[in-house]
């Protein structure tokens, strides 16, 4: 039986926003690494970050009248990282003019740059009520043609 794996899909022009913080005890498991589940948690801190710096937050997608719920996450993990270490989470949105949100993530150990994971998560729109948007919204496209002359093509 053969194992096929999925090419991934290449992602196109982004935006780049980096955020820093340091590993706590708290997120160190028995081997004294990071749990693995605390990237997630990690990719969420860029991602409030990168919305916080470019004005696509959380309150503004719910104050356009929608939600946008992560439908997929993914993370591979390449190196440990441990207590006290300093974090760079590199976030990019990579534009797109469907009606979903692509980001890419790359966690970093601050003192050689060294990749620790890299991960994935795709956010779609629905309505307050949960009713799936299938168009671009018009949040993302106003947001889109505001920094286009900033995406940087991969």
């Amino acid at each position: 039986m053969s194992v096929r794996r999925r090419r991934r899909e290449e992602l196109g022009p982004y935006l780049e926003h980096r955020a820093y913080l340091r590993v706590r005890f708290q997120d160190v498991d028995s081997i004294h690494v990071v749990w693995h589940g605390h990237y997630i948690s990690y990719f969420e801190f860029g991602r409030e970050a990168f919305g916080e710096e470019y004005g696509l937050g959380y309150q503004d997608v719910r104050a356009a009248g929608l939600v946008a719920p992560v439908v997929h996450v993914s993370c591979d993990y390449l190196q440990p990282a441990r207590f006290g270490d300093e974090l760079t989470v590199v976030t990019r949105l990579h534009a797109t003019d469907r009606a979903v949100v692509e980001l890419s993530y790359e966690v970093r150990r601050g003192s050689d740059e060294s990749l620790l994971a890299t991960g994935r998560t795709r956010q779609v729109f629905t309505d307050h009520e949960g009713a799936l948007i299938l168009n671009q919204p018009e949040i993302m496209r106003l947001f889109y043609a505001q920094w286009e002359d900033q995406l940087i093509q991969p």
